[in-house]
């Protein structure tokens, strides 16, 4: 998991001047949005779970994830089946990833 955790920091999370080479060009951030959170109760979820759909910085791990199925039904999972949700192109979404386990 942790490498595929890596490997997600390299696409989901922001790069900053901080990580950037100050001798070279800085480039714009690399940055995908996942699905914008809304409603009360995924906002709950959210909270917490300690999510984000945009990433956390290159320091922190995501440690599991939030999909919605196509019906609209949210559900808390590993990171490892969140990542796989994201890659595929399958009738879940990814909507965040998240800091504290999934239950």
């Amino acid at each position: 998991m942790t490498v595929v955790a890596a490997g997600v920091a390299g696409v989901l999370l922001p790069h900053g001047p901080d990580v950037a080479d100050t001798n070279q060009p800085t480039s714009p951030a690399v940055q995908v949005r996942l699905e914008t959170p809304s409603g009360p109760r995924l906002q709950a979820v959210m909270e917490r779970y300690g999510c984000r759909n945009d990433g956390f910085g290159d320091r922190q791990i995501p440690r599991s994830a939030i999909i919605r199925n196509p019906r609209g039904r949210i559900s808390v999972v590993s990171f490892d089946r969140g990542w796989k949700v994201f890659e595929n192109d399958g009738g879940d979404r990814l909507v965040a990833v998240c800091l504290r386990p999934a239950r």
